[in-house]
């Protein structure tokens, strides 16, 4: 698959679902663009403080094109969970979240209705300094 999508003459970002062993990293970053570190995560503060405090081991395969992914955002109202009609974290753990995802130049995935988002999630997520 990555010699297709790098021959297609078009700019993909070819991301690869969680399923593979740690020992397989190396090869992830060589021949794809991100790659799930994690299960998924929940909107609990202790599945984003377990997943993020836990990335370390990945930091050598990541760089300039190639993402470690510790799983979406859960900010805002997730689209699938509970009709996306909550969220289990408060205001100050989603900024923590987004923070530390940010600190870990893991994607930045958001799993909620964009034309629904709330004000507090747009601010969060226009906010300037999270972006420089």
């Amino acid at each position: 698959m990555h010699h297709a999508l790098r021959d297609s003459g078009r700019d993909m970002i070819y991301s690869l679902s969680n399923g593979g062993p740690f020992e397989d990293a190396a090869d992830w970053a060589r021949l794809a663009n991100c790659w799930r570190t994690t299960g998924d995560i929940t909107d609990t503060w202790d599945s984003i403080s377990t997943i993020g405090f836990s990335q370390d081991r990945w930091t050598p395969y990541a760089g300039p094109g190639h993402w470690n992914d510790p799983d979406m955002l859960v900010v805002d109202k997730v689209l699938g969970w509970l009709d996306g009609c909550g969220n289990g974290l408060t205001e100050n753990e989603q900024i923590t979240h987004i923070t530390l995802w940010a600190i870990l130049a893991a994607p930045l995935l958001l799993g909620c209705d964009l034309s629904r988002m709330d004000e507090f999630t747009r601010n969060l997520m226009c906010n300037d300094e999270m972006w420089r």
